[in-house]
């Protein structure tokens, strides 16, 4: 390749993503890190149970379910997973072993490959709320700074848009943290998937292993602008176990 293309290339390459990287935005995301456990702590991190308890409500604000799980997550050296948990006195367990997702309802393997596609979301999904603030700053991710953000009960939060994947692709989710302005814990996050918004407060944080781990989080229902439709669910977090 000719020298002086390969530097016009490099060249449009980082202007690109320097575009995509709000410094703002940044700068907000580190020191959230930082104040999280620092990402040295984070990138010891070989594994991480803890029992999972989880609440839905309907509409109306009636419960809809409950179920207490146990989750495993594996980061090195490879990611792999496991939830298990009973409903209707039948246990349930579904792993992921890096490269295969398997399911079982009591003794019964379950081979649907749809079904067992939508169990390694509910993993993905578990792991990504977890793996927050840390994970912000990886590659692929558009960052940006909107300023300060009014919540409920008035609190003014940083808040940093992020889009995991192509903006231009209607079916890729959109993510607003909010950032506590003067600690910069992650204070609660705003999704936007392809047929609603979520609002989730984190409420707690358990520090035993030197990083800010959900305690409790509450997920709400919310409009456009974040007005709160209804409650959705509680995530309790407990019995932690890091393994570094």
């Amino acid at each position: 390749m000719n020298n002086k293309y390969f530097f016009v290339v490099i060249f449009i390459t980082l202007l690109s993503s320097c575009s995509a990287r709000d410094k703002q935005a940044v700068s907000i995301i580190e020191k959230s890190i930082e104040a999280h456990g620092g990402w040295q702590a984070w990138e010891q991190v070989q594994s991480i149970s803890m029992v999972r308890e989880i609440w839905l409500f309907d509409e109306s604000g009636e419960p809809e379910s409950y179920v207490t799980q146990e989750n495993t997550f594996r980061l090195k050296p490879y990611f792999e997973a496991k939830m298990s948990w009973e409903k209707d006195g039948i246990a349930h367990r579904v792993t992921f072993d890096g490269k295969k997702t398997q399911y079982w309802m009591g003794s019964n393997d379950i081979q649907n490959k749809g079904f067992l596609a939508a169990k390694k979301k509910d993993i993905d999904a578990a792991f990504y709320v977890l793996s927050k603030p840390f994970d912000l700053l990886d590659a692929g991710k558009v960052l940006s700074y909107e300023g300060k953000t009014e919540l409920t009960g008035g609190l003014m939060m940083e808040t940093v848009k992020v889009i995991d994947g192509d903006p231009n692709d209607p079916s890729v989710d959109e993510w607003w943290y909010y950032f506590d302005p003067s600690s910069f814990e992650l204070y609660a996050y705003k999704v936007k998937t392809s047929d609603h918004y979520s609002l989730v407060y984190n409420q707690g944080w358990d520090r035993t292993f030197g990083l800010l781990m959900p305690a409790q989080r509450e997920s709400f229902r919310v409009d456009s602008l974040g007005n709160h439709l209804y409650r959705r669910a509680i995530y309790g977090y407990g019995m932690y176990d890091v393994d570094k």
